[in-house]
């Protein structure tokens, strides 16, 4: 009986040392901040921690000039995303600017250098956008 209790708690532990190491790499907190580029590469945002700190917003700070018009230009150099609260390590939740309407939205990390921008109004009529971080603030 004593031996079969080493054999198990060894086993444990090299259980617990292998779930370690298979821990993702971004499971650190997450900064944010910087440029990044949506990845179709018609727009590029600056995103930076806001109100208290901790909350996230995202300014659209470029449109690729064949790409521009009366609707999306009207939007350039405001914010998208506006005082979104941390949810988890990963993602804010709040308040998505689509083309002037407000909606309930999330931006969440998918790698490192990687995030996803989503909103809903009503449930049925969502938008995407992933963007790669391309520089620092």
């Amino acid at each position: 009986m004593h031996v079969s209790k080493r054999i198990l708690s060894g086993g444990l532990a090299i259980l617990m040392g292998l779930a370690a190491c298979l821990t993702p790499a971004y499971a650190a907190p997450f900064d944010p901040t910087g440029l990044w580029e949506a990845t179709d590469g018609e727009s590029r945002y600056e995103v930076a921690l806001c109100g208290d700190g901790t909350q996230l917003c995202a300014k659209l700070i470029w449109i690729r000039p064949d790409v521009v018009n009366d609707r999306n230009k009207q939007y350039l150099n405001t914010f998208v995303v506006e005082g979104a609260n941390r949810y988890n390590d990963r993602e804010w939740r709040g308040t998505i600017n689509l083309y002037g309407v407000s909606v309930r939205g999330s931006v969440q990390r998918l790698a490192p250098d990687r995030m996803q921008v989503r909103g809903c109004a009503l449930i049925i009529l969502c938008e995407r956008k992933t963007v790669t971080r391309i520089g620092s603030l």
